[in-house]
């Protein structure tokens, strides 16, 4: 069980649940009213939130939104700032 947050940039919370957890629950929850099976779909969403807090308690600050960009290619249409060299170059000639 988590604690209060004691601290103005300590992440919000919604119940039980930090925001990120609570919006797997809520997608499960609109998701099996939906398809008509909210009790089956309440339960896989609240075990979803159990190995998502456990993946995220294990792993650096950031770690899933590194991870979408490096699995699932999102932001991948952004271009490299101008102003500065790419950091892989290590010659200039």
């Amino acid at each position: 069980m988590r604690d209060i947050p004691n601290y103005i940039d300590d992440p919000q919370q919604i119940l039980f649940w930090e925001f990120d957890e609570f919006i797997l629950l809520a997608i499960a929850f609109g998701v099996g009213i939906m398809v008509n099976y909210l009790g089956v779909l309440i339960l896989s969403g609240l075990a979803g939130i159990k190995v998502y807090r456990r993946i995220k308690d294990r792993q650096a600050n950031g770690f899933l939104l590194h991870a979408l960009y490096w699995y699932a290619g999102l932001g991948c249409d952004e271009t490299p700032p101008t102003s500065r060299p790419l950091a892989f170059i290590r010659r200039f000639f």
